[in-house]
């Protein structure tokens, strides 16, 4: 995982990580990540589903169909920490998507 990486955040399980980054840029931390698993699109939308309604997290499901999905999280407690998530499965390989931001410490 990238540096700093708040360790709260769920990760898909047995997910292969092929790309993750951090910077920060005017005052917050970013983070991207890309993953891959042979699981389909609908499971890991329901483990994400699941996982970022419950704790300090909530979630939108902005878009799904046709082997992809989009949403959108953030904390409960800060509102500034929020991120992008996505899916798509048209390559045969699920691939999740995963950014997120934060105020830098």
């Amino acid at each position: 995982m990238p540096p700093g990486f708040p360790s709260d955040v769920p990760i898909y399980p047995k997910a292969r990580l092929t790309a993750g980054a951090s910077f920060v840029s005017s005052g917050q931390m970013s983070w991207g990540m890309e993953w891959e698993t042979v699981d389909s699109v609908a499971k890991v939308q329901a483990f994400f589903a699941n996982k970022l309604s419950q704790g300090d997290w909530t979630i939108s499901v902005t878009g799904s169909g046709s082997g992809a999905f989009a949403a959108t999280f953030s904390r409960k407690s800060n509102s500034h920490v929020l991120g992008t998530l996505a899916s798509n499965g048209s390559s045969g390989v699920t691939k999740i998507l995963m950014s997120l931001i934060a105020p830098s410490s």
